[in-house]
């Protein structure tokens, strides 16, 4: 999923991913201001190498925009299962693929506990999701044992720069309060590869270039309204932020929050495995 609230899963469940609403409107945030104007979805998918005949799974699947997204250039060998522990989120993403000329199978899943024989698949796809994961080492050996000896394992996430503008934004108008609680910096670009070298001999980091520069000041309001600080702006914390907003777009012609984005690509199987991940 593309975004990075944190690791509460009765949140996550009830109110953040209850369906995809509040990613929704971040994702258009992205979409409408991003200065690299490739698509995210399509970016990631040219990084896999995936053969012509494989299984794929996906952890965290959202609203289906990875596959949405590049519905002409999926292979029909590939069988692709798609998994989020969130029901309404699984049922958008049914709805949004309805058009896409590919079957889909579909999974209520966790990821620490990943309902999957070993060795089935040949590549798993977890997409801005695994900060959201409380033991994140479970599940990243939950991947590996469901992976083919020689699958990928694809996991995007973010820097720890991304997005700083917003948190410091939102710190201005709530003092005290973090706009994203302190997952987000748990699973990052600049440390991933050291988890995920626990499980896999080779890490390699691709990182996609871009900013965003905005040029409205309601699209960030509703960007921060889907966030976990959301519930606790009301219509002054909101005015407060608009001014704020309003004077530097009108200062600078636009507002620049800094992105950092990338996606790792971990295969190979390591010697040993440290027992308390297993």
């Amino acid at each position: 999923m593309t975004d990075h609230i944190g690791s509460d899963q009765q949140y996550l469940l009830t109110e953040q991913y209850k369906d995809a609403s509040n990613l929704m409107a971040r994702i258009a945030l992205h979409e409408r201001f991003s200065t690299n104007p490739y698509d995210w979805h399509r970016w990631v998918f040219e990084r896999f190498h995936i053969p012509s005949q494989a299984r794929i799974l996906e952890l965290g699947c959202g609203p289906g925009k990875l596959w949405l997204n590049n519905a002409e250039r999926i292979p029909e060998g590939w069988q692709i299962t798609l998994t989020d522990f969130s029901p309404g989120m699984l049922q958008e993403n049914q709805r949004n693929l309805q058009a896409v000329p590919h079957s889909f199978e579909y999974h209520i899943a966790d990821a620490q506990s990943i309902p999957f024989a070993d060795e089935t698949f040949d590549a798993v796809i977890a997409n801005h999701m695994l900060y959201h994961v409380p033991d994140r080492a479970k599940a990243i050996a939950e991947v590996r044992r469901v992976l083919k000896p020689e699958g990928h394992f694809y996991a995007a996430t973010n820097g720890e720069n991304h997005l700083r503008e917003l948190d410091i934004l939102g710190t201005r108008v709530v003092a005290g309060v973090e706009v994203y609680s302190g997952e987000l910096h748990s699973f990052k670009l600049e440390t991933g590869a050291e988890e995920l070298g626990r499980q896999f001999a080779h890490v390699d980091l691709h990182i996609m270039e871009g900013d965003l520069v905005v040029t409205e000041v309601e699209p960030i309001i509703a960007f921060m309204r889907s966030t976990r600080l959301g519930a606790q702006l009301d219509e002054q914390h909101i005015q407060t932020m608009r001014d704020i907003i309003s004077l530097e777009i009108a200062k600078n012609g636009s507002f620049f929050i800094t992105k950092s984005t990338g996606v790792f690509d971990a295969y190979g199987s390591v010697t040993t495995v440290d027992t308390d991940t297993r």
